[in-house]
């Protein structure tokens, strides 16, 4: 399997991402992934563009592999996924952000891109906008049927799995998905000094 055109793939990108140092085997392992042509080839592959190399024969006599830099192997995934092609709608909702962003995390909304951002910590950057994924279509018609009012709300397709954290009583996509996300926005910019903090 190469490229990132499947679910299955991401899964791999994802785990490269927050182990850069693995072997095949132990990632099938923790992905509940069969051992075979689909890590080996996705392996492979990335081994064949220079994002992973080959690094020492572990003890049991397989070898063990390491991402050679995590941004640029990012950076090569956001070329194949764009978050405006799974932007679901925009509505102009409330008056304030801080409200909007509770209402939306207590009816199953998971903030992204910026809005998760923020809600690391992270002041630096600040957006007006907030940025939302929705896994159900209830809260997606609530949206939609709201009072127009002053605070842009961009809503997201929830289309690939993450561990999600809750920070500040908030439910936000994890570090990495976060970092992900930015870059598959054309903000990897925003995500400069939370990179560090994250992959150190």
């Amino acid at each position: 399997m190469k490229g990132f055109g499947s679910e299955a793939s991401y899964k791999q990108l994802y785990y490269m991402l927050e182990n850069p140092k693995f072997t095949q085997r132990q990632m099938a392992r923790d992905l509940n992934m069969y051992h075979g042509e689909k890590i080996n080839s996705f392996v492979r592959w990335l081994e064949s563009l220079r994002f992973v190399k080959k690094t020492f024969e572990t003890s049991m006599g397989k070898p063990r592999y390491e991402v050679t830099s995590r941004v640029d192997l990012v950076n090569f995934y956001s070329r194949f996924r764009y978050m405006q092609k799974i932007k679901l709608d925009t509505v102009v909702i409330g008056t304030n952000k801080d409200a909007i962003i509770k209402y939306l995390s207590e009816n199953d909304g998971i903030m992204c891109l910026t809005t998760a951002l923020q809600q690391y910590g992270e002041e630096y950057f600040r957006d007006p906008e907030v940025h939302v994924y929705v896994e159900t279509p209830k809260l997606l018609d609530e949206l939609s049927q709201q009072t127009e009012g002053r605070v842009k709300v961009s809503i997201y397709e929830y289309d690939l799995p993450d561990e999600i954290k809750i920070k500040n009583g908030i439910k936000v996509t994890s570090p990495t998905r976060t970092i992900i996300d930015l870059f598959c926005n054309n903000l990897a910019y925003a995500a400069d000094q939370f990179i560090p903090k994250v992959w150190s």
